[in-house]
């Protein structure tokens, strides 16, 4: 077994993710695999340093710590913050319960240094790895959410398909207020001077007095958009339902067509990948969100992304091997 096998792990993680940036350079796997690398070279180097040079693991041990103790003041502020404003909604409190989690493991650091213990210690790599992992994951979704957010749509769209969000009574809320306003600068920029399809998506949830797809077309014609131009698909329920069943109503009237979706910024990934996997060939752009909630949704998309997207928790598992292993060869 090589003396330092983080640095091969390290290796292994940076090709493959040289190779997927040039097959796949949109994918937010390679990021993924990135970060194992940086993660995996990180685990080396503070083994080696710990043994040749100990400024160096404490130079890096104090930048890892700042940047946790950043990344889980910040989410915990402002779940604080979120929650003051709209209550305390089960996902603004999942951003709080983030930020404490990030802040227990600076807490655990600090009781197993003062405590020792070879079987703590090696438990408390592990633990770092993983925070570690995660939180540069968080930050490198974050800038690619941020990125892929802002995308333009291209100019031979003859559908806009604008995703569902939440209703304020009858009215649509500002999140999808949001997503109209975007819908209408795509189309005041269509080529065609006939303008573009809307296709409004989205049902009506058990707390809501209408269909969203209705509150948005009401939307749209008090906007100026001619009711010919509009399509309603009021029955879907989740993303994935919006993308299938507004395929389904574009494929039956308009052969030809070149799609473009409208959802919110945080949400434009999620919203790619599951597209992809049913096969509905569109272009995703974002919507802008208010400041004091993106960092929470965006927060919410990356679970929901790990959830769906095993790669990175199969990296993290790849990851903990390393040292597991290691300590298990050495004993």
């Amino acid at each position: 077994m090589p003396e330092y096998p983080e640095y091969v792990a390290a290796a292994v993680f940076a090709v493959g993710g040289v190779v997927h940036a040039v097959l796949a350079p949109h994918r937010f796997s390679t990021a993924v695999l990135f970060c194992l690398a940086v993660t995996s070279a990180g685990l080396g180097e503070a083994a080696r340093s710990a043994e040749t040079h100990p400024t160096v693991v404490t130079v890096l041990a104090v930048a890892a710590l700042l940047m946790t103790l950043a990344l889980g003041l910040l989410l915990l502020v402002d779940s604080i913050v979120l929650v003051r404003r709209y209550g305390p909604q089960a996902s603004l409190l999942a951003t709080g319960a983030s930020g404490c989690a990030l802040l227990a493991v600076l807490g655990l650091d600090a009781v197993v240094q003062t405590a020792g213990g070879e079987v703590a210690g090696a438990l408390m790599v592990a633990v770092n790895a993983a925070a570690g992992y995660l939180s540069l994951l968080f930050l490198a979704f974050t800038v690619y959410v941020f990125v892929r957010g802002r995308s333009t749509p291209p100019p031979e769209t003859t559908h806009v398909v604008v995703l569902g969000a939440g209703l304020n009574g009858d009215r649509p809320g500002p999140l999808l207020r949001r997503r109209l306003e975007r819908a209408l600068a795509v189309d005041a920029g269509a080529p065609d001077a006939d303008g573009v399809v809307f296709v409004v998506s989205g049902g009506r949830g058990d707390d809501e007095v209408r269909s969203e797809a209705d509150a948005m077309a009401d939307y749209l014609r008090a906007r100026g958009v001619a009711a010919d131009r509009i399509v309603r698909e009021d029955r879907s329920v989740n993303t994935g339902q919006n993308l299938r069943f507004s395929a389904a109503l574009m494929d039956r009237t308009a052969s030809g067509h070149r799609a473009t979706v409208v959802t919110s910024g945080f949400h434009v990934y999620r919203t790619a990948l599951l597209a992809r996997r049913a096969g509905v060939l569109v272009h995703v752009v974002g919507a802008p969100t208010s400041p004091a909630y993106w960092l929470s949704a965006t927060l919410r998309e990356f679970a929901a992304v790990l959830w769906l997207d095993r790669l990175p928790l199969i990296g993290l598992s790849l990851l903990l091997a390393v040292p597991v292993a290691t300590a298990v060869f050495q004993r």
